[in-house]
């Protein structure tokens, strides 16, 4: 399926969107009702540093750690763990942001309590498909980082996660690429297969232009082109497919740079 996109911006005009998109999230990226990647506070900080590092702006690395220290205070015992609004995405996120230079933290350290509850098999017999990825994509992430948990992740989680993928794979007559990529993990025990996480997690990219589906950034491109005012209550901020990953696709365009859609695996690992 080809890309349609009817509109097209010069790049002035493309920073100049980038700057409204910007004004809108500073002003109402306090009303996120969640931490999580997706619809979350999570995504938000993504897009932040993202742009701070674009406009080279102090302003927007400040808002950024901002929100992720807001993401912090929201976790409690009861954050579920799955990677669309959990635990597991918030956790990819923040290895991607270290992996990727923009923060420097000591990950082993500030995910420790999300290892131990993400890890936890007591639960995954009861998981289903999608929740066992989420805990899947997690895994890779923690180990593409070089963690210290990398061999107890290798060798007792990632077996477990396998099983259990399997099985749901099985009864629901369908097949993942997900589990023959684990499977190649734990039988091979290559990790340099995760040298390049943007790789591993490569978009479908005739399926969605610069990690948006089509219709939404043509949507998008449209109402920006006319200078449309928007009822910011009932517009999506979120980074999934929301304003934040259109401004995410406008900034991909310029600088080419389209590691940031490795954090949706699941819409973008070309699955059947």
């Amino acid at each position: 399926m080809d890309i349609d996109i009817d509109i097209t911006l010069n790049e002035h005009q493309t920073k100049s969107i980038l700057q409204r998109i910007s004004n809108i999230l500073l002003i109402n990226g306090g009303f996120f009702d969640n931490p999580g990647l997706y619809t979350g506070e999570m995504g938000l900080a993504v897009f932040f540093f993202h742009y701070a590092e674009f406009t080279q702006n102090e302003l927007y690395l400040d808002f950024s750690f901002d929100l992720i220290e807001k993401v912090q205070n929201k976790i409690h015992n009861e954050t579920p763990i799955d990677y669309r609004h959990g635990l597991s995405g918030i956790g990819s996120a923040i290895e991607y942001l270290v992996q990727w230079g923009f923060m420097e933290v000591d990950t082993d350290d500030m995910l420790e309590e999300f290892d131990k509850r993400i890890f936890s098999a007591d639960n995954m017999p009861d998981m289903s498909v999608e929740e066992l990825s989420g805990i899947a994509y997690y895994s890779v992430w923690r180990m593409a980082g070089n963690s210290a948990q990398t061999h107890t992740i290798l060798k007792k989680v990632l077996p477990r996660l396998v099983h259990f993928m399997d099985e749901r794979c099985r009864n629901l007559d369908v097949e993942y690429r997900t589990v023959t990529f684990l499977k190649d993990i734990v039988e091979t025990e290559n990790l340099g297969m995760l040298s390049d996480m943007s790789i591993v997690f490569r978009p479908c990219r005739n399926r969605y232009p610069y990690g948006l589906e089509i219709n939404t950034y043509n949507h998008y491109l449209e109402q920006f082109s006319k200078n449309d005012c928007f009822n910011t209550k009932t517009l999506d901020l979120s980074l999934h497919n929301g304003l934040a990953g259109f401004g995410m696709a406008l900034m991909t365009e310029i600088n080419v740079d389209n590691a940031w859609i490795s954090l949706f695996p699941k819409d973008f690992f070309c699955l059947p």
